[in-house]
């Protein structure tokens, strides 16, 4: 699958502003839990964590989205609580 950055940049972007302005905390919390396998499969280094995380392919996920996602610094916090 091919995902150029720009496009990737731009998914970021438009999450991140939905996120702050479209939905209320308690939207953001289950928006969170919902994206937080791929967040996790961006941060992944191995193999072996990233099949933990999720039941597809972890090569199917876009390293422009990847990429995007850890330079714009989103990450999902506090799911344990």
């Amino acid at each position: 699958m091919h995902i150029d950055a720009l496009a990737a940049d731009r998914l970021v972007q438009k999450l991140r502003e939905f996120s702050r302005s479209g939905l209320d905390e308690d939207e953001r919390a289950l928006f969170a839990v919902l994206l937080a396998p791929g967040i996790a499969q961006a941060y992944a280094r191995d193999d072996v964590s990233g099949y933990s995380v999720t039941e597809w392919d972890p090569r199917t996920f876009p390293e422009s989205l990847a990429t995007a996602l850890r330079d714009s610094g989103v990450m999902v916090v506090g799911l344990d609580d």
